[in-house]
Formats: structure tokens, sequence, C-alpha cells
């Protein structure tokens, strides 16, 4: 069923608003952008595996304090590995990152609203 030309007048107009307010949003919010430091991640790895290591000889030994110090020692190595990060570099670029695992070509990062306006830009631009 076609619209009518009041109806997709006021359907391009609530796109349009959609679009300006996802946009007022996305600029709005002051999220820094930060990298995984490598090296807390690697030690934090490395300390969990020595707290693995403490917990299976506190069951061995049947200690149950030497169990608990694992327990906290795996803990902390999780703790180091997900929470340390790195300030992003003033001029980093940062691409998002496709379902394939791979970055998109291009020189900005782009969200999806932004990819439909400009699809959907060059269909208006195709039709007249």
């Amino acid at each position: 069923m076609a619209l009518s030309e009041h109806e997709q007048r006021l359907l391009d107009e609530m796109e349009r608003r959609l679009y300006q307010s996802e946009a007022d949003v996305m600029s709005t919010s002051t999220g820094e952008r930060r990298r995984v430091d490598l090296r807390s991640v690697v030690l934090g790895i490395i300390v969990v595996l020595v707290g693995v290591g403490v917990l299976i000889g506190s069951v061995a030994a049947q200690q149950l304090w030497l169990g608990l110090i694992g327990f906290v020692v795996m803990l902390g190595g999780a703790v180091l590995a997900l929470t340390r990060r790195a300030p992003a570099e003033p001029g980093e670029v940062h691409e998002p990152v496709a379902a394939g695992g791979r970055a998109h070509s291009g020189g900005r990062r782009s969200n999806m609203s932004e990819r439909l306006e400009r699809r959907w830009d060059e269909r208006m631009e195709g039709e007249r």
C-alpha cells in the first residue's frame, strides 16, 4: 500500500529528526577512547595462571588458607587483565571491526546510522 504525499513528508521529517537527535546524542557522549594495554593483559593472565597453580596446590596439600590465597591471586590477575587500559594516542586512528574480524577500509570511523544516511542520500539523488 502506497503512502500519500502528506504521509511521505511526515515520514521523511520524522526520519530527519531521528538522525539529528541520534547525531546530537553521539556528539555529546564524551567517552574517551582507550586501547588495550597488552603488557597488563599478559601480566594478568600470568597472575591468573599462578593463582590456579596455588589453588590446585592447596587442594593437594589440603590447606584451606592456601586455597583462599590462590583464589585472591586469581581474582587480582583477572582484574589486572580486564581493567587496566592505556589512553588512546591523540593521532591514533580507530577503525571499526567488521563481523569477520577485519577492519573496514576508509579513513574515518563511521557508525551504522551514518552509513545508512549516506546510502539514503545516494538513493534520493538517484531518483531526481
